[in-house]
């Protein structure tokens, strides 16, 4: 009778090392596919910020240029004068002065750290004396189609997701003429 009672107890009780292992995989293979679905819409709602951001930097190039061309007609400067050379050798930055509610248009060198722009916390704006946060890379480049009649713009805007991910960017263009 008690060799009965020990085999009893020996088979009823416990989990088996293969049990055990089955559930932890079970567990394992449960809670990393909701783990692995956050971490992309979280991964994927940070590009789409940053693209959205990009394509605001880039149509506000865009429409800065528009308007520096509308002054240049009103001041009965030539057409394209107001912008500096390198926007139509190369490419260029383009700088908003918030506290006189001014912009220019320079190449990007120096003051202009080599177009690179951050968000600027006191000021709420992105802007090129900043050196924190998420860097975009913003230039405009003007290409004359027709001499005094046509020019095409293009604003472009790059920039890093993290460390180690490809470059992304935005382009945009916009033609304007001189009627």
């Amino acid at each position: 009778m008690n060799n009965y009672l020990i085999k009893k107890s020996l088979t009823s009780q416990g989990f088996t090392i293969i049990e055990s292992l089955v559930a932890i995989t079970i567990l394992i293979v449960g809670v990393l596919g909701p783990m692995t679905a956050a971490t992309r819409g979280i991964t994927d709602g940070y590009y789409a910020g940053n693209q959205l951001i990009a394509t605001y930097l880039a149509q506000e190039a865009l429409e800065l240029a528009g308007a520096q061309i509308i002054n240049d007609r009103e001041d009965s400067q030539a057409f394209l004068n107001g912008f500096d050379s390198s926007c139509l050798t190369s490419s260029c930055a383009v700088a908003i002065i918030p506290t006189n509610i001014s912009f220019s248009f320079s190449a990007c060198t120096g003051a202009n750290n080599n177009c690179k722009m951050t968000y600027n916390t006191t000021g709420g704006f992105y802007d090129y004396s900043s050196d924190s946060g998420q860097e975009f890379t913003r230039t405009l480049k003007i290409t004359p189609i027709q001499t005094d009649k046509q020019a095409l713009l293009e604003a472009k805007v790059t920039w890093f997701n993290k460390a180690g991910t490809p470059e992304r960017n935005i382009t945009l263009y916009r033609y304007v003429s001189n009627p």
